[in-house]
């Protein structure tokens, strides 16, 4: 069974090495230099105002093309990875035996149905975590003086860092969970569709959608966030502040590393401060709209994630994301074993 399951999906495997030696080549040429910057700047040892230090760093990294090209490929690799796997390893593992006729004869053999799907299912699977892994774990180490900075720059005093939805599944062991997820949602949905083709495309888009729904409506509740409430009394404080279109007023808040779940402007009530409902400050100047809201009492509520919480995120959703994968693998299985798919 390993024999032929390798023969079979030999191509996939060889891209699949390929891409991570070229990956792995890339990061490790260019790790040096990029650590290179990093002891340059000072951060090193550098433990308290060290924006300069971080500024210097984060724009000579920049500067050189090379870098922020393999931030960004090691992104795009780990987070289309799932989806991917999922289309062009699990979906054809079963319809491409039942459009081509054989899977009545693959089973009339000396190897069980069942023994048949959780050998291949459970090498492919390793494949895929182990793919997902190496690269997580070359992207880790290349960009760890990027995100000890705070993350990847990207405008307006903003960073990517590693709680960032975009990274945080791009790192650690969040990625091996996503691969053995989206390869066993592509097997399952090969199983009911029964056509490589549409089973593929459906894999790609429910593949996304669990990428989408997990750090959007799951992550945000899986640990309690820390609640911070503080009096906003000055007028520079909201100089940076942002004003959405409902008259919301977003003051920006600084926790290094750290994940903002939300973050509100209230009213001494509790209640979300709009500028729609505060006439004597929406028609006057920049400069006098600042003071007039300083004289608001208003108050800010800021609910986050520490950045030392981020390994505790990682293990929970890596483990609740290989149960799904596990039970969802037993269910089409045993689906397998009742469907005539023959």
């Amino acid at each position: 069974m390993i024999w032929l399951t390798y023969r079979q999906f030999r191509t996939s495997a060889i891209v699949a090495a390929g891409v991570v030696i070229a990956f792995g080549i890339a990061v490790v040429s260019t790790a040096a230099g990029l650590s290179g910057l990093y002891a340059r700047s000072g951060l090193a040892s550098c433990h308290a105002s060290c924006t300069t230090s971080t500024t210097d760093f984060l724009t000579a990294m920049k500067a050189d093309g090379t870098y922020p090209a393999l931030y960004f490929v090691g992104l795009g690799l780990l987070l289309l990875a799932p989806a991917v796997i999922g289309a062009f390893w699990g979906a054809p593992m079963i319809t491409r035996e039942v459009e081509g006729r054989t899977l009545r004869f693959v089973w009339h053999q000396s190897v069980t149905p069942t023994r048949w799907a959780l050998v291949k299912i459970s090498l492919l699977g390793l494949a895929s975590m182990a793919f997902a892994g190496l690269i997580s774990l070359l992207i880790s180490w290349w960009a760890a003086p990027i995100d000890a900075a705070g993350g990847f720059p990207v405008g307006g005093g903003s960073q990517l860092s590693r709680f960032q939805k975009v990274v945080f599944d791009a790192r650690g062991v969040a990625p091996l969970g996503y691969a053995a997820l989206g390869f066993v949602v592509g097997v399952v949905l090969g199983v009911l569709i029964r056509r490589t083709v549409p089973a593929m495309a459906a894999t790609l888009v429910v593949v996304a959608a669990i990428q989408l729904a997990v750090p959007t409506w799951i992550r945000p509740d899986l640990v309690t966030p820390v609640a911070r409430t503080g009096p906003v009394l000055t007028a520079s404080a909201f100089q940076p502040a942002q004003f959405g279109t409902e008259g919301q007023v977003t003051v920006p808040v600084d926790i290094p590393g750290a994940w903002i779940v939300t973050d509100r402007t209230v009213k001494p009530d509790g209640h979300s401060f709009s500028m729609l409902g505060a006439s004597q400050c929406s028609d006057l100047a920049m400069a006098q709209t600042d003071d007039c809201l300083a004289q608001q009492d208003l108050r800010q509520v800021v609910r986050y994630q520490p950045a030392n919480r981020f390994w505790e995120f990682q293990g929970i959703e890596t483990a609740m994301l290989l149960g799904a994968s596990m039970v969802l693998a037993a269910g089409g299985v045993l689906w397998l074993r009742k469907a005539r798919l023959t």
